[in-house]
């Protein structure tokens, strides 16, 4: 049993992915229609090998998957698993939610105050929620998953409530 719940970039890394490939895409094509081919082939291939890498990246999905009757945390593309890591449910026996902001700022300079004046703002921060276990005395926590669409953070915990001995 699978469920895919969403993308596994946040929003910058996806949006910063999409120029990658556009500017990789372009230098392909760029190349392909005005030099001839056999002089620059091997560089007219790894262009075109890194924009199908890129555009599979940015269909990577992260979602949950029972396998021998276990929990793992799964990256998925297309429906397909490409990794997972068993997540040991055994020693916790609660699940809580503990939701935040998720926030991430790329700043360009952090050495010289003079470049801060005219250094845009890149900070990104969206509501976020993480699952997370926790045994019967309340001392262990482990974080099985973060996620930031409350309706998916809703499917996540009715799938694992189901399919493992820990509970809401």
């Amino acid at each position: 049993m699978k469920i895919i719940l969403e993308k596994s970039l946040d929003f910058r890394q996806f949006q910063n992915l999409i120029i990658l490939t556009f500017i990789t895409l372009m230098v392909f094509l760029g190349m392909l229609n005005s030099v001839e081919y056999k002089s620059y082939y091997i560089f007219e291939w790894i262009l075109l090998f890194l924009n199908v890498i890129f555009i599979a990246i940015l269909f990577l999905k992260k979602g949950l998957i029972i396998y021998n009757e276990k929990l793992y945390e799964a990256v998925f593309l297309f429906g397909f698993v490409l990794q997972k890591k068993l997540i040991e449910t055994s020693n916790f026996k609660q699940l809580i939610l503990s939701s935040g902001k998720r926030s991430t700022n790329y700043a360009y300079s952090n050495a010289s105050i003079d470049f801060h004046h005219w250094e845009p703002d890149l900070n990104h921060s969206e509501t976020s929620f993480t699952i997370v276990m926790i045994d019967e005395k309340q001392l262990n926590k482990k974080k099985i998953l973060l996620l930031t669409k409350a309706e998916k953070v809703k499917l996540a915990i009715d799938f694992i409530s189901k399919n493992t001995n820990l509970k809401c």
